[in-house]
């Protein structure tokens, strides 16, 4: 019989990704209490299970904290990369919040996790905007961690 586990990795990289777009719509400075509630969720086992069913998940609590603090101490410059990477046209006030979380995590991750493949990290994120995004946000969340990936030097 198979097993229905997912990487703890990939399931920190989601709940990260829950913890700062919780920062960013609660705009709570705390993120240790943020990480709290996101921590808690996902050590109630009865939360999950009627979320999953027999679906087994546990993240990774390191990669979880060391993600989401360095997001947090780093958000100006994540934010600007973002920005950046914008079309002329498009206001970086406008973008969906869910997106901005989530470009955040992946764009510091690709620039800061160096023992992590560069595709890797485009996959998973990739995988996150499929379930959480529409279809125009997924393709430009793989578009910018491409481009990013290709810029790695010149930007860190």
């Amino acid at each position: 019989m198979s097993s229905n586990k997912i990487n703890k990795k990939s399931i920190a990289r989601i709940a990260a990704v829950q913890a700062i777009y919780q920062n960013i719509l609660q705009n709570n400075d705390d993120m240790d209490d943020i990480m709290q509630n996101v921590l808690s969720f996902y050590r109630n086992d009865s939360s999950i299970t009627n979320l999953t069913g027999n679906l087994k998940i546990s993240l990774s609590i390191s990669h979880f904290k060391i993600l989401v603090k360095s997001v947090f101490e780093n958000i100006n410059k994540l934010d600007e990369i973002i920005d950046n990477h914008l079309t002329n046209d498009k206001d970086p006030a406008h973008m969906p919040i869910l997106l901005r979380a989530l470009l955040r995590a992946g764009i510091y991750e690709l620039l800061f996790y160096p023992t992590t493949p560069a595709k890797v990290v485009i996959n998973e994120y990739t995988d996150i905007a499929n379930d959480m995004l529409n279809g125009y946000e997924i393709g430009f969340v793989n578009s910018v961690l491409d481009t990013i990936a290709k810029e790695k030097n010149k930007i860190s």
